[in-house]
């Protein structure tokens, strides 16, 4: 193995090790009621549409989305273990359906994503009534306009 190929394995053994010492790190955290950071909207529709083409080939089963590929869906830059959390919240709420109202097909609207990626989160779950409640208020002002 060439020196910069062993480099290179190293740092990914590196960053895979520092990725998941900042999962136990958050769900720790969060399970002692800490906050959880807004994320992009952007993270969390990438996330699902990676997770309906999986299921897709995993005859239509959601399965162990693995940190690499949250890294290869999410932008550089994103909080993985708070996009983990806020989309897990989101696919127990979109399975149960409980986002039929918002969902066209597969297919999620854009409200979804910005309400899950921002709404306050104190803990490791979503307040669900108070996640629905925020999706009909931006759905009545749309309706409005």
């Amino acid at each position: 193995m060439g020196t910069i190929t062993k480099h290179r394995k190293l740092d990914s053994q590196a960053d895979e090790f520092a990725r998941m010492e900042s999962f136990r790190t958050f769900i720790k955290s969060a399970g002692e009621g800490a906050s959880v950071p807004s994320v992009a909207g952007d993270d969390l529709r990438g996330l699902h549409e990676f997770c309906i083409e999986m299921s897709k080939h995993c005859r239509g089963k959601d399965g162990v989305v693995s940190l690499d590929a949250m890294v290869r869906v999410c932008n550089a830059d994103a909080n993985l273990p708070a996009v983990w959390l806020r989309h897990i919240e989101l696919r127990s709420l979109w399975r149960h359906g409980l986002l039929d109202q918002w969902q066209h097909g597969t297919t999620l609207d854009d409200t979804v994503f910005r309400v899950a990626a921002t709404i306050p989160i104190t803990g490791l779950h979503l307040d669900k009534e108070g996640f629905l409640r925020e999706l009909r208020v931006h759905r009545n002002a749309k309706m409005r306009r």
